[in-house]
């Protein structure tokens, strides 16, 4: 080995050797391994709960052959990776028929191949490092998946998968989970950097100003972290009894399911000790406005428990035909205190997907229904507002003003943008009503930390009340204040229990990400298109003026 002469400067790393070219196969081949690695990291993260921090890691593996010009393959690797473990991870859909598990992920996950363009056209337009490049990427492309889903996809979000460790977390109340999915990606970004100065011959000063990026990133969020929950200002809210029935929602057991809640609740809720009852999403999957059973059912359980009843049912939009995913509030007397309609509808199962092609080519159309009507039974057209409606809880005390909260239906909890809406104006606690359980652990899991995220960014409490859990309390902190376990072996999720808790309130004013937050989560599409455009039109001239 070598000496170095007192006082002699360390010699600075050299650039490493620029990468020859690869045979296609090879090159293939590599960024399919890779993708493989990334894949795998995904499942870890989106099946262990603590383990969630560990999605940032995984989409950039995923995007890491469109950012080094090793590969030069922006999809070869990502396609094969996201769709397999969209697959894997929603197998439980097989349940409705083996093609359902293989077409749906891919369907309503296709556009996630919007992440290694926006990286691949940063490497090739601009002199952006990948620790910059990588993260401005992917959240631009978590900004685009509402816009370009099928259904409106907006889950596995990097920043909301930072919510098993709520110190990570709590910057949300100021970037929202999409500024958190940025921030978190640039410490994995780094790495990328090393390989470009290994294979591509990029300077070693990029891997040092990335790795001094990443320091204090993680100090501010680490510190930010620590100190931010003990200024949060919260108020005891009213005491709400969930209900858990772990039943299969279908229009042909809705009487069934109905009684058993029915009895749940007599059996789990005793008079007099909440101040509201919570059944899951689809607790009557029937029109309930238009069945006096049900109506007297609902009435009779919120009149002897002398609390409010609020439930998932159906109704019909204004023109009384399509069907609508309602949440409805009845009060002890019988009388409807409020109605919450889901704003955004799930593809297949609630409205109808290509619908403008069906009425170009009806036969499409057709087809497309007949395939969901042999995975469900039907092919439902529904109707859903423009805009959320936040319910009331009457005065506790004469003279007092109502107590506003908003009901998420489902995978609503996934939109930052509604939760933004309601905690401008005013809510002070959330209730996500939810049954997508059956779609497995994933789905959960996602809508689980969704929730907390949520809680977090608006700074109120949240009330996660699932069919097949998990089914929780969660503080404005983000953590997660008491779990509901079954009445049978304990268990989180797949088993009937009840729990009656105090959720926790807000100040119903809005957090700073509430009120910015429009302009806070397009920004990194803004700048990576601003990016792009620009480097294209100066290479062009270039071109034009080396003629």
């Amino acid at each position: 080995m070598g000496s170095l002469t007192p006082g002699q400067p360390h010699p600075a790393p050299r650039a490493g050797p620029r990468s020859q070219p690869l045979h296609p196969a090879r090159r293939i081949a590599e960024a399919l391994a890779i993708s493989a690695c990334g894949a795998f990291v995904w499942w870890l993260a989106v099946r262990f709960t603590p383990l969630g921090p560990l999605i940032a890691p995984a989409y950039v593996l995923l995007v890491l052959p469109a950012a080094v010009d090793r590969w030069k393959a922006p999809l070869w690797g990502f396609i094969p990776g996201v769709f397999a473990v969209s697959i894997i991870a929603h197998a439980p859909v097989a349940r409705w028929g083996w093609y359902i598990a293989v077409l749906l992920p891919p369907l309503l996950c296709w556009h996630y191949v919007v992440a290694p363009l926006f990286v691949s056209g940063l490497r090739r337009w601009t002199r952006v490092p990948a620790f910059l490049a990588i993260p401005l990427g992917l959240g631009a492309a978590e900004w685009t998946h509402p816009l370009l889903g099928l259904g409106n996809f907006n889950m596995y979000m990097i920043g909301t998968f930072l919510a098993p460790w709520p110190v990570l977390a709590q910057a949300a109340d100021l970037v929202g989970a999409a500024g958190l999915s940025v921030l978190w990606s640039i410490p994995f970004a780094v790495g990328v950097d090393v390989l470009r100065w290994k294979f591509d011959g990029a300077p070693w000063r990029t891997v040092r100003s990335g790795a001094i990026v990443a320091a204090v990133v993680l100090v501010a969020l680490v510190g930010y972290g620590l100190v931010r929950p003990g200024t949060v200002r919260t108020q005891p809210g009213p005491r709400i009894a969930v209900i858990q029935p772990s039943e299969d929602h279908a229009p042909e057991l809705t009487d069934g399911v109905v009684r058993i809640q029915q009895q749940m609740t007599i059996e789990s809720v005793p008079p007099g000790s909440s101040d509201l009852i919570v059944w899951p999403e689809n607790a009557i999957l029937d029109f309930y406005e238009q069945n006096r059973v049900y109506q007297d059912t609902v009435r009779w359980l919120a009149a002897s428990r002398g609390a409010p009843l609020l439930f998932g049912t159906m109704a019909t939009g204004p023109d009384g035909q399509r069907p609508t995913n309602t949440t409805l509030l009845v009060s002890p007397d019988g009388r409807t205190l409020g109605r919450y309609d889901k704003v955004v509808l799930f593809p297949f199962t609630e409205r109808r997907v290509f619908s403008g092609l069906a009425r170009l080519w009806p036969g499409f159309g057709r087809m497309i229904d007949g395939v969901v009507r042999k995975a469900w039974g039907r092919a439902p057209n529904g109707w859903s507002p423009d805009d959320i409606t936040l319910l009331a809880l009457p005065p506790s005390e004469p003279g007092g003003e109502p107590l506003k909260f908003w009901t998420p239906a489902c995978y609503e909890s996934s939109y930052a943008s509604l939760g933004r809406r309601a905690g401008r104006r005013g809510a002070r606690f959330f209730v996500n009503l939810t049954s997508e359980g059956w779609l497995g652990w994933a789905a959960s899991h996602n809508q689980l930390f969704a929730s907390t995220m949520r809680a977090i960014e608006n700074r109120v409490g949240m009330v996660r009340a699932a069919n097949t859990g998990p089914s929780a309390f969660i503080l404005p902190t983000g953590e997660v204040d008491a779990w509901l376990r079954g009445s049978r072996t304990g268990r989180l999720r797949m088993e009937p229990g009840t729990l009656i808790h105090t959720v926790t309130k807000g100040t119903g004013r809005g957090t700073v990400y509430a009120w910015i937050g429009d302009l806070l989560d397009p920004l990194p599409f803004a700048i990576v298109l601003v990016l792009i455009v620009t480097g294209a039109l100066r290479a062009r001239r270039r071109r034009t003026a080396a003629r």
